[in-house]
């Protein structure tokens, strides 16, 4: 029998799952992603969940002959030609049915069994588009940072082109040290070089998106929107992660599978006898009979160390609950703790990325005034574009990791939904 202990668990833990569909989510829903439409449609054809999807079919057949068990009726029949001396020949059959009994309490452990299987099987897909989505976030994020990337990176450019352009006019009026427009040229072709691999590593995120989820990218990537904080609480995500996790109720009705199992095989050291009834015709028909027949095997050292191997094995499987509860609680907590420390970072960042626009900015009156020279504009402006390009970076970190903990917290795309 099931302990009210893990009655009370399996309860909250179904209450649990269940509520992000009644429940408001506790994080927006980022605009730049696809429609959910489209990503669940991406998420059911995903290889990983068609994978689960068939270990569930095969574990509810697993339950299935568990409940019916493993006996089955048997037919033994047999033809003599038999001759006496004096007497003459015979012929004479024998027939018989057996079939074997589970002993009392068998066939509840193995129903229970059979239906904890099914449950961490059902578990297992969730958990499987739950693996999926995350991985179909982070490289829709990557592909948007890279495409933003590539941009930045363009648009630096495009800006030490116009300088050079200027300089080289200059040089030819005589008004610029052939220096400068050497010191402009070397910037320039540094950020081009550095433009052909934002536009390799955009080129190589794109393809893998495009291959791994066909028809769900559009030709150009959507912009990577600033984070929002969550609705709900930091300190409020890693007990809901925790009890929403599938990893954990899969593991849970796995050990608790491995335990039915165990109680099984402890019965099963007194083995199952078999009722059969048997008929004869012998002598011609001269004697005919019907009889039963109760077959019992002795069990031995054998059934013994299959019990013993068995309680083994659910021992085992409980220290793995332990030790996925455990695991699933501190990433719940590092999980948090990142995506708040990446949406303070890529505020900071952006405070940043401001000051350094306005600092080049004013560099570069000053530098048309005569004010500042050459190296001081160049580095103005390589500062600026580099505070972008960490401003992008710490802001596709923030909303990487504010997602990841929006689905592990199973908000987003559930199949229940």
């Amino acid at each position: 029998m099931m302990t009210l202990r893990r009655l009370v668990f399996m309860v909250a833990a179904g209450c649990a799952v269940a509520s992000p569909v009644s429940a408001e989510p506790g994080l927006q829903r980022p605009p730049f992603l696809p429609p959910d439409s489209l990503i669940r449609t991406a998420l059911d054809e995903d290889p990983s969940v068609g994978e689960a999807e068939a270990r569930l079919a095969a574990a509810r057949a697993e339950a299935r002959q568990l409940a019916v068990g493993e006996h089955e009726t048997t037919l033994i029949a047999g033809f003599d030609d038999r001759r006496v001396r004096g007497e003459g020949r015979y012929g004479e059959w024998t027939a018989q049915l057996s079939r074997g009994l589970r002993l009392p309490g068998k066939a509840a452990l193995d129903r229970t069994a059979g239906r904890f299987g099914e449950k961490a099987a059902s578990d297992g897909v969730e958990d499987a588009r739950h693996h999926a989505s995350l991985e179909l976030a982070a490289r829709w994020i990557a592909w948007a940072e890279a495409a933003e990337r590539t941009e930045i990176d363009a648009a630096e450019v495009e800006a030490y082109r116009a300088e050079v352009r200027a300089l080289e006019r200059r040089v030819e009026l005589k008004d610029a040290a052939l220096l400068d427009l050497q010191v402009a040229q070397g910037a320039l072709a540094r950020a081009r070089a550095a433009h052909q691999q934002s536009v390799s590593a955009e080129r190589r995120a794109a393809l893998e998106l495009r291959n791994l989820h066909p028809g769900l990218a559009p030709e150009r990537s959507p912009a990577l929107t600033p984070p929002q904080p969550p609705e709900r609480p930091f300190a409020a995500w890693p007990e809901l992660i925790v009890a929403r996790s599938h990893e954990l109720t899969m593991a849970r009705a796995d050990a608790d599978r491995e335990q039915a199992l165990a109680r099984r095989a402890r019965l099963d050291r007194v083995a199952d006898p078999s009722l059969g009834i048997r008929t004869f015709n012998e002598r011609g028909g001269d004697e005919t009979g019907v009889g039963i027949f109760v077959s019992i095997p002795f069990g031995g050292p054998r059934r013994s160390a299959i019990a013993d191997r068995q309680v083994a094995a659910a021992s085992g499987a409980e220290a793995r609950y332990r030790m996925m509860e455990r695991t699933i609680r501190m990433t719940a907590q590092t999980d948090t703790a990142a995506a708040e420390t990446a949406l303070a970072a890529w505020r900071e960042a952006e405070s940043a990325r401001l000051a350094s626009g306005t600092a080049a900015e004013r560099i570069a009156r000053a530098y048309a005034l005569g004010e500042r020279d050459l190296a001081d504009r160049l580095a103005a402006e390589r500062q600026a574009f580099e505070a972008r390009r960490f401003e992008l970076a710490a802001r596709a970190e923030a909303q990487r990791t504010l997602l990841k903990m929006a689905l592990d917290a199973h908000e987003l795309w559930l199949s229940e939904e």
